[in-house]
């Protein structure tokens, strides 16, 4: 006997009488029954479809546990039974019905007694999240249709149930849409409650019919629709509530309710942040004089002082991800990926997925930081570089041009340009003649220029020259990284070195700046750069590799001091200046 059998009347489990049904959602049928067994009990009991039958051992542990902590706030779950292979949950029926269903009370009270009883209930909500959220769990479809009223008070339901489904867009947090949320994380609940509250205090959503990218639009900007007569401090409350960055909502359901208590927001001064913040602002002017190991320190003590303060994280972040510790970067930005919508990480998050070699997510990343923040000038040049790796040249080289022509202030938009035009394969040799001959701003520029003078045939094809040329990062085409003056000095066999050369190439070719004759050291092998107080150095894909301190370089490294350096079989020992180590 399936669901779809069941008339008033039906006996089902040898003990329930239905007596009506109450409704029907994604989860199935919920019938009024009546407990033979005990009289005049009265019990809902819930059919539930295939779909969430899938889950089952996942939501019946979810709803036992939480019916062992016997909170009041929760609908008790009794126990389960199968009728016809369908599984039937039987639960405690509270007679008041759902809280989407009490809104036509609003029209017989006040303006001030509905508000009053709205904030009541929604305190009482989320008193009874925060317990919940306390043991671990997560409603996530938090919504007047799954709260119900008991004696007067509001009761959650459908815990383990609805953690199926996903949620519902209508209530779900722009995050959680994106699949950028954790499933765990109760500041989605907090968003649920929020949009529950204002629909219950403003007699409809908040957001009206909206769907679809209408809908994400409006939860990014906080769009209300329509009239919105409400107390003040009721929409102050709420607003925060849905505030579509994680990190600036209420961090947790108790923080809503004593609030909603208040009947104001408190400003948080948070002595801790502020000491916190003065190390990361430290921590910055380091980063920018490239001083790495003073800006991790700063990074840290901040952390100390105010563990999770977002910029703290980001400096921390910035910092490994400059030096190319893609994997400690990741645990730490990972964090932020999480707790905001992207608006404070794009940048960091797009440079992320281009380390870890994630093109098509570093692609879309930065393409949506740019259409937030078009003067973005960094994430521009990100940008560039995915597009060199996947080598679109043609957009490269519309992007690069673009930047030149708005006469942006660093030059590596030239050398993105001029990289774009040799892999296009348009530029002849004349032109790379006349360019070298006028000179050249960037060095990095006047060392493509000359690699492709030499010609494909030198370094044994089209393939093996663009794996020669060096993509120029952001910061180094910057003025003030140009005009820094270093000597890096390079010892091979006793003998030393002092180059203040900003492109240093080394290999078998007689042109290379450190020319080593030896079978095992390609015609170009490597590159060290030196450029903005950063020394670093360049595998050219290289038969041999490059090996530093006994580690293959991928890529590139960063030289930070004296570094035993292996290009082929030939040992060098590069010391970078001492102004480097910070």
């Amino acid at each position: 006997m399936g669901t779809d059998l069941i008339i008033v009347g039906t006996v089902v489990n040898n003990t329930y009488r239905m007596l009506h049904r109450l409704g029907s959602g994604g989860f199935g049928e919920v019938w009024l029954a009546q407990d033979t067994v005990l009289g005049k009990r009265q019990v809902a009991i819930k059919f539930l479809t295939q779909d969430v039958l899938s889950h089952q051992a996942l939501f019946l542990h979810e709803m036992r546990a939480l019916s062992e902590l016997k909170l009041p706030g929760v609908v008790s779950f009794f126990h389960h039974f199968e009728v016809d292979g369908e599984l039937a949950l039987v639960m405690e029926y509270c007679e008041g019905g759902t809280l989407s269903q009490q809104t036509c009370e609003r029209k017989n009270r006040t303006p001030d007694a509905w508000i009053d009883t709205v904030s009541a209930w929604v305190v009482s909500v989320a008193e009874t999240l925060a317990a919940v959220h306390a043991r671990g769990y997560v409603h996530q479809d938090i919504k007047p249709s799954n709260l119900l009223l008991k004696d007067g008070q509001p009761v959650v339901a459908d815990f383990g149930i609805v953690n199926t489904a996903g949620g519902t867009p209508q209530y779900s947090s722009p995050d959680k849409r994106l699949g950028l949320s954790s499933a765990n994380d109760p500041r989605e609940d907090v968003y649920s409650l929020g949009v529950t509250l204002l629909e219950l205090a403003m007699g409809r959503h908040p957001f009206g019919g909206l769907v679809g990218s209408d809908l994400e639009r409006a939860k990014r900007r906080r769009s209300l629709q329509g009239d919105v007569a409400v107390p003040d401090w009721v929409m102050e409350i709420g607003l925060k509530a849905i505030h579509p960055e994680t990190a600036l909502r209420f961090q947790s359901a108790q923080d809503f309710a004593n609030a909603l208590r208040e009947r104001r927001l408190r400003v948080v001064i948070d002595r801790a942040a502020m000491k916190a913040h003065r190390a990361v602002l430290a921590g910055e002017r380091a980063l920018k004089r490239a001083a790495w190991k003073s800006a991790d320190r700063s990074a840290e003590a901040a952390l100390q002082l105010c563990p999770g303060l977002p910029s703290a994280v980001l400096l921390a972040g910035r910092v490994k991800l400059v030096l190319h510790q893609t994997d400690a970067a990741f645990e730490l930005l990972k964090t932020i990926r999480v707790n905001q919508s992207g608006h404070l990480i794009g940048t960091e998050l797009g440079w992320l997925f281009l380390q870890r070699g994630e093109l098509p997510q570093a692609i879309a990343t930065l393409s949506d930081e740019l259409a937030r923040n078009p003067l973005n000038m960094e994430a521009t040049c990100l940008l560039l570089e995915c597009y060199w790796r996947v080598r679109r040249f043609d957009e490269m080289k519309r992007v690069a041009q673009i930047m030149v022509d708005e006469k942006c202030d660093s030059l590596a938009f030239e050398n993105a340009g001029l990289l774009a035009r040799l892999g296009g394969r348009e530029l002849t040799y004349k032109w790379l003649e006349d360019a070298s001959a006028r000179g050249l701003a960037s060095p990095f520029a006047a060392y493509n220029v000359s690699v492709a003078r030499a010609g494909i045939n030198e370094v044994g094809g089209f393939d093996a020259l663009l794996d020669e040329l060096l993509f120029q990062e952001y910061r180094f085409g910057l003025p003030s990284a140009l005009k820094t003056k270093n000597a890096v000095v390079v010892e091979q066999s006793g003998r030393q070195q002092r180059l203040p050369n900003q492109i240093i190439s080394i290999g078998k070719l007689p042109g290379n700046v450190i020319q080593i004759d030896d079978a095992s050291v390609s015609r170009r092998h490597a590159v060290l750069t030196n450029v903005g107080n950063e020394v670093w150095i360049h595998d050219l894909a290289s038969t041999r590799g490059t090996y530093v301190d006994g580690e293959r370089v991928v890529g590139k490294r960063i030289l930070l001091g004296v570094h035993d350096v292996l290009v082929g079989e030939v040992k060098l020992r590069v010391s970078a200046s001492e102004d480097l180590v910070a």
